[in-house]
């Protein structure tokens, strides 16, 4: 099965999921409400157990169109983006499961197999109300029908809360394109990895002077020429091992794992710094074994806070540390000091990510669909329709509707 490839979280267009008396009561409401059939000449008895079954087969077809409405919101989990995939994983799981999206799948399992209970329970009561003498039989075997139903939907609860729980927190993720160039924005917390999304991208994450500011991933974006890259704000994830890191990190872990095309490693050298900066490049060796597929950068950031001397000896710890592990950072494109807001200092950093996405990234197989597209014999390559002098010679021409 393909894998969806839109620019948008999967899981934003699941509804509210209903509870199991919420279901009843829509169900038995509307049951209830219905008229009672217009058969002319037919005997008081049939018509009211065609009342009764009208009644049965209503409650019936609005719990299972229910159930099906919920589980046709959720997208196919074999087609879904490995992002979501883990981020899922990690936002359901509880005590008992250690993968929160073996939960989804059960739970959208376990309401489909809702429906075809639902379904037996209507074939069984219609066959049973065609052998009734009384009309008091036809009401026992309608209110019979309504207590399974009953039964039935409240035994689903577990998984109404699992999807529940999905929609409520899943739809809160953000919009990804895995046909665009991404960068990740990693490092400890309290880095400046909000403020440089921020800066640098149409992101708007929440900027704050404490740890553990960032609670989810932020995406941003910045137009290239033709090209646009997203920028990822991960929470800042600490210098121990995987399984000692908490919920948040681990969403950053994911994000990195998945998305990483560039991976900017932002690095603090202030005095205000949580860690310093030799267990800050320590994370660097870690993402570069964990992410190979990605392009290293190393950002050092706030070198207006330190003095001269201070910074020549980080500019050297730096650059020694690159050689020491061998790391693949390309020397001119890949190593930045700048300094904290300063516009310059920026802008010479997407310089470089402008650099690396168009000399190596849209080279890579992962992005030939998007720069190598087939051109019809009439039609005019790029470099033609640059060289061509467009221009309208009246107003008139603008005119779309013409």
């Amino acid at each position: 099965m393909t894998m969806e490839l839109a620019g948008a979280n999967p899981f934003a267009k699941v509804n509210r999921i209903e509870s199991p008396q919420e279901l009843l009561d829509l169900a038995f409401g509307k049951a209830m409400k219905i008229a009672p059939p217009q058969l002319r000449g037919a005997e008081p008895l049939v018509k009211n157990r065609e009342y009764e079954r009208n009644r049965v087969n209503t409650a019936a077809n609005v719990l299972a169109d229910r159930l099906q409405r919920i589980i046709s919101q959720f997208p196919s989990l074999n087609s879904v983006h490995p992002l979501y995939l883990e981020l899922a994983g990690i936002l359901l799981a509880d005590p008992r499961s250690s993968n929160g999206v073996d939960n989804l799948r059960k739970a959208l399992g376990g309401l489909q197999g809702t429906v075809h209970l639902i379904r037996d329970v209507e074939n069984e009561i219609n066959e049973a109300l065609n052998g009734t003498f009384t009309k008091t039989q036809n009401i026992e075997l309608r209110t019979a029908a309504f207590g399974r139903f009953s039964s039935i939907i409240y035994q689903i609860e577990p998984h109404l809360d699992v999807l529940r729980k999905a929609q409520e927190t899943l739809a809160l993720l953000p919009g990804f394109n895995p046909m665009q160039p991404s960068v990740v924005v990693a490092g400890v917390p309290n880095v400046g990895k909000s403020s440089f999304v921020r800066n640098a991208t149409s992101g708007k994450p929440n900027i704050g002077s404490y740890p553990f500011t960032t609670k989810r991933l932020v995406f941003g974006h910045r137009k290239f020429g033709f090209v646009t890259v997203q920028f990822c704000d991960t929470p800042g994830i600490l210098d121990r091992s995987l399984k000692e890191h908490n919920e948040i990190e681990l969403m950053a872990i994911a994000a990195l794992k998945h998305i990483s095309d560039i991976l900017l490693v932002i690095i603090d050298p202030s005095i205000s710094a949580t860690y310093p900066v030799e267990q800050q490049l320590s994370l660097v060796t870690e993402f570069a074994d964990f992410y190979p597929q990605a392009e290293l950068m190393l950002v050092v950031n706030k070198v207006d806070l330190i003095g001269e001397t201070e910074r020549k000896e980080v500019e050297s710890q730096v650059k020694d540390f690159i050689a020491t592990h061998s790391l693949n950072v390309d020397p001119v494109h890949g190593v930045h000091f700048i300094s904290s807001f300063n516009q310059d200092d920026l802008s010479q950093v997407m310089d470089s990510i402008n650099h690396i996405v168009k000399t190596k990234l849209l080279r890579t197989s992962k992005f030939q669909v998007l720069t190598e597209p087939e051109i019809a014999e009439d039609q005019l390559t790029l470099e033609e329709v640059l060289d061509e002098e467009i221009y309208f010679e009246d107003d008139e021409y603008l005119d779309l509707s013409r």
